[in-house]
């Protein structure tokens, strides 16, 4: 029996290796999301560690500082949350992409499957016509 050949394996090789690309772009476009997520962390704890610290403080260029640190946690913060925007647009649009990838594979792996199963079925009725010929000339040269 000859072995199955799907004349587009290049083309489905391709099309993995696409698609393992746009997973590993993913994964980069998640890891920078959450990255600046924990970066946001960060920034509210910072906060929440000075406002707890202002509270024990009576001096008032202590609390004046304090008051610049949560400006600019507050700036840093509004810097985060357009970068945070900015990461998953990106993110999204890499899920996309990483879709329409799997939806490529998945086409060609369904056309393989249907054309393994029409080589399959063709090879099964090539064996019954060979085994129909060598009974049919066995019986023939019985008769004669």
């Amino acid at each position: 029996m000859k072995r199955f050949e799907f004349p587009l394996e290049k083309i489905q090789s391709l099309r993995e290796f696409k698609k393992k690309q746009a997973e590993i772009e993913l994964g980069k476009a998640v890891q920078e999301e959450t990255k600046i997520q924990d970066t946001l962390n960060m920034i509210a704890q910072s906060r929440v560690q000075t406002m707890q610290a202002a509270d024990q403080m009576k001096d008032i260029n202590s609390l004046y500082n304090a008051q610049l640190y949560f400006q600019l946690l507050d700036a840093r913060k509004e810097e985060m949350i357009e970068e945070l925007t900015r990461a998953q647009l990106v993110t999204e649009e890499k899920r996309g992409e990483m879709e329409k990838a799997m939806r490529d594979c998945k086409v060609l792996e369904n056309y393989k499957a249907v054309k393994k199963a029409e080589w399959k079925k063709q090879m099964l009725l090539e064996e019954e016509n060979a085994i129909d010929e060598i009974v049919t000339s066995k019986y023939n040269r019985q008769d004669s």
